[in-house]
């Protein structure tokens, strides 16, 4: 197979997280449906869970964890892809290697620490694109110095605030108003228990109360019958099934991760907390300021609590639609697949 149109997607798997993986899953399934003649592989740490879910070819690490920029080097030599994309886990060493080895380097930010690595003086004309996810919906993305940074620099930059594909319709919703819970695919333990587990639990505490359909997307605890719960429990979803699900449900209930972006992106309501990861506290509570999320604890009691207040008043919910149909959404995908075939 030619290599002249080959890009290979580095994304960065540590800790709970899991939306570096999402993301460019995003990106190169929407590119290979714009251009399936253009090579797409991936560079997998050998630890992550996700590996099953890709439709690409993949290389894994064979090295420790502490040594993935030695195997991320090793196999862009080996490789020599047209174009890498690095989400999250880039280096300066690693952008020298791709100027010596001719292949062009994009970089993907999404919170002040990674956005600012890719304003430090050698990555200034090293970078070729730096993919921005605005970390606050509807803040300035780059400070003053950094504006002005950009307009000297070689780097092109494009912000976004979603990475989304989404299906037509939503097979798996209710014919009937629901509900939805769904705290992301990260490994966070909260208390010991992982926050599928809390938000099964607080989901069926909704369910029983109300009476509604109330779905929830997660692994269900273990041990437990489903003829125990009231809520409908399903298995991680597409990414497009799950924005359809989201776009229908009367209220998201999910954590301040990548996901709140998403659903404030098809204007749902949500209750949202913090589960792992430093961005997320900062992002709940900015958004709850300004009235688009109402901000809970990560406890059970607290989850369904404020899930309920929303649910039975009537003005809250309304007013927060009110509110989301106002914020300008910058939908990322588009530019970069548009960005990646015109660099190829």
């Amino acid at each position: 197979m030619s290599t002249s149109r080959f890009v290979l997607f580095v994304p960065q798997h540590q800790g709970g997280g899991t939306g570096e993986f999402f993301r460019l899953l995003t990106v190169a399934t929407a590119l290979h449906a714009a251009d399936a003649s253009v090579r797409i592989e991936f560079l997998m740490p050998k630890a992550c869970r996700l590996r099953p879910l890709l439709p690409f070819p993949h290389t894994e690490s064979d090295l420790p964890d502490e040594q993935r920029q030695q195997f991320h080097a090793r196999e862009l030599a080996r490789l020599k892809p047209t174009i890498v994309v690095f989400d999250k886990t880039c280096r300066g060493s690693m952008l020298r290697l791709c100027r010596r080895l001719k292949i062009r380097s994009v970089c993907i930010s999404d919170e002040p620490g990674t956005c600012g690595k890719t304003f430090r003086a050698d990555w200034l004309w090293s970078l070729d694109e730096h993919w921005h996810q605005r970390y606050l919906l509807g803040r300035p993305a780059f400070s003053a110095w950094q504006r002005l940074l950009a307009r000297i620099s070689s780097t092109r930059r494009v912000l976004f605030d979603v990475c989304q594909l989404e299906d037509a319709v939503a097979a798996l919703a209710p014919s009937s108003p629901y509900l939805l819970f769904v705290p992301g695919g990260g490994t966070y333990r909260i208390d010991g228990r992982t926050t599928a587990e809390l938000f099964i639990e607080a989901a069926d505490r909704v369910a029983r109360a109300t009476g509604m359909p109330v779905l929830a997307i997660g692994q269900a605890v273990s041990g437990e019958e489903p003829g125990d719960r009231r809520v409908t429990v399903l298995p991680p979803q597409p990414q497009g099934q799950l924005i359809a699900l989201m776009r229908g449900a009367t209220i998201v209930v999910t954590g301040g991760g990548h996901l709140i972006n998403q659903a404030i992106s098809v204007r749902v309501p949500t209750v949202s907390m913090p589960l792992g990861g430093s961005d997320q506290s900062l992002r709940v509570d900015d958004f709850a300021s300004r009235g688009w999320t109402v901000a809970a604890q990560p406890q059970v009691d607290d989850i369904a609590d404020k899930t309920l207040q929303l649910l039975g008043d009537t003005a809250a919910l309304q007013t927060m639609r009110e509110r989301l149909q106002t914020i300008e959404i910058i939908q990322g995908v588009p530019l970069m697949v548009e960005s990646l075939l015109r660099r190829l």
